[in-house]
């Protein structure tokens, strides 16, 4: 059952996350629905108001209070005549299994594909566990950094020539990708001398538009597993997510050095890279997300 898998793994240590509908008055809900919502998700929908700034200030301040206040808006605007907005939150805190020393934070040069380098406050430490291998074939170098609660930071590094990461993204398809993260897992930490550059990320999705891309067919299917009674099209599925990346570990709400000679026993991430948040026991990805530029 997917609600209880995400039950699962939404009672894992420091993450929090939260579903809620809002819905047109005159839409009716199957009783059915409305006592899954209630037992897999603890909430029930609500009906919209037809004031759209109340309705705005009603929306936003569940995001808020949802993701305990990392996200403080969601929405600037309702759809026209809306009749069914979906909503979600998440909010993960994890702390570093092995504290980084802020003192070793330092300023060091970021490179990226046409521009400049451009100099980032960068956490460092010359011998931390990392988990760390290279495919030669996908030209790319994984790590692995354990934090609390069962999860690991992954980072995957191309290690070929200065460019964007549109090419490594293209040849992780969804058998490789998994294959590479459950290779990290099993891989023992040594230590490394570590490069990681601060970051935070904020990132607003369509998910409407980036599943009618995907052309997945079920989430706009208009009777939506028999959630109403007549068809139920969805106006708006908003996604926002945040993360952010420091000396204390990682917190987040829904991201090689320019020498030749590498060991294996270094992980400088200090070009784009691409990066998961890795539920260990479940073998889940809770967030994932691309570095291109540390300070946009």
């Amino acid at each position: 059952c997917v609600h209880g898998a995400l039950q699962q793994l939404a009672n894992a240590p420091g993450l929090f996350s939260a579903a809620h509908i809002f819905h047109h008055p005159e839409l009716q809900l199957r009783p059915r629905f409305l006592n899954d919502s209630l037992r897999f998700y603890g909430a029930r929908p609500s009906a919209l108001s037809g004031n759209e700034s109340l309705d705005l200030q009603r929306i936003n301040s569940w995001v808020r209070e949802a993701s305990k206040g990392l996200l403080p808006t969601l929405l600037s605007e309702l759809p026209p005549e809306p009749s069914l907005l979906l909503l979600s939150a998440v909010h993960l805190r994890a702390a570093w299994r092995t504290p980084l020393d802020r003192k070793k934070t330092v300023l060091l040069p970021f490179v990226r594909p046409g521009q400049p380098p451009r100099k980032v406050p960068t956490m460092t430490s010359a011998k931390y566990p990392v988990a760390s291998f290279s495919d030669s074939r996908l030209q790319v170098q994984v790590g692995r950094l354990e934090l609390d609660g069962g999860l690991s930071l992954v980072v995957l590094m191309p290690r070929g020539p200065l460019e964007p990461l549109e090419s490594l993204e293209r040849a992780l398809v969804p058998s490789t990708f998994l294959a590479l993260l459950r290779r990290a897992a099993r891989t023992p930490p040594r230590a490394t001398a570590l490069s990681l550059p601060r970051l935070r990320l904020d990132l607003t999705l369509d998910v409407v538009a980036l599943v009618h891309d995907m052309d997945f067919g079920l989430f706009l299917d208009a009777e939506l597993c028999g959630l109403a009674r007549g068809p139920a099209a969805v106006d708006s599925a908003r996604h926002r997510a945040v993360l952010a990346l420091d000396e204390a570990g990682v917190e987040a709400a829904a991201a090689m050095a320019t020498s030749v000679a590498r060991s294996a026993l270094v992980l400088e991430a200090l070009r784009p890279f691409l990066f998961v948040l890795w539920h260990n026991n479940s073998e889940f990805p809770v967030f994932m997300g691309r570095l291109s530029d540390p300070q946009p």
